[in-house]
Parts: C-alpha cells; structure tokens; sequence
C-alpha cells in the first residue's frame, strides 16, 4: 500500500477508510505511522473545506470584502489543503485559524439572529445565575 492509495481517502473518518481498503482499523494505523502519517487527517481536511465554503458564502453576504480578497483567501486555503494533502502532519498556519475562528463567530451571530425572539433574550439575565 502506497501513500497515494491512502492519500485517497483524508476526506472520510479513519475507520471508513478501513472498511475501503479492506483492512482492520489497527492495521491502518501501523500502515499510516510507516508512510509517515502521523494522525488520520480526516478532521484538518473537512474544517479546510468547511471554511472554504464559509468563506465563500460570506463573501457573497457581505460586500465587505474585496472580490480580489476573497478570491486570495480561498486560493491560500486551497494551497493549504493541498499542503496536508501531501504531508497531512503539517499544521494550520495562524493566519487560517483565526479565519476558522471569525467564520465561527460569523455563523454563530447569524444563527443567533435568525432565532425568533434573540433580541428579548439577549437583553435578560437569568436570575439563578445573576447571583
């Protein structure tokens, strides 16, 4: 089994990729730590693309952001996946967590706003834990 063979496979949780290659869980693990994979990149991969999408998707919300910016953020997230996808020990760089984090906050105000009645219980405070 090749790195390339496995390589085929970041996108699925470890115990998919498995099943596909048709070996035990175990094996898979002792097979990766020889080529060099030191953990199962499934979760680096899937946030990457997640926040490539949200990037996306809030560059078309908000006019903000410059055409030309958004399109050099999603190419340095793209450069990064494919990074991980040729050494999947590599670690995010600073610059792509803080993204992931305002991308967090933005989807997390959104959906706080988009829930009837936010606004009123934004403004309360509950009497239990006042104290």
């Amino acid at each position: 089994m090749t790195f390339e063979e496995v390589s085929r496979y970041f996108y699925v949780p470890i115990t998919v990729a498995a099943k596909e290659l048709k070996m035990g869980l175990t094996q898979l693990k002792k097979k990766c730590r020889e080529l060099g994979i030191p953990r199962w990149p499934h979760r680096k991969m899937k946030s990457l693309q997640v926040l490539i999408s949200n990037v996306q998707e809030l560059g078309r919300e908000d006019g903000e952001m410059g055409e030309t910016q958004l399109q050099r953020a999603i190419e340095i997230l793209e450069r990064e996946r494919e990074a991980i996808e040729r050494v999947p020990g590599t670690q995010l760089e600073e610059k792509t967590k803080r993204l992931r984090q305002a991308c967090f906050k933005a989807n997390f105000k959104k959906r706080r706003q988009s829930k009837p009645g936010a606004a009123a219980v934004a403004g309360r405070r509950d009497p239990v834990r006042a104290s």
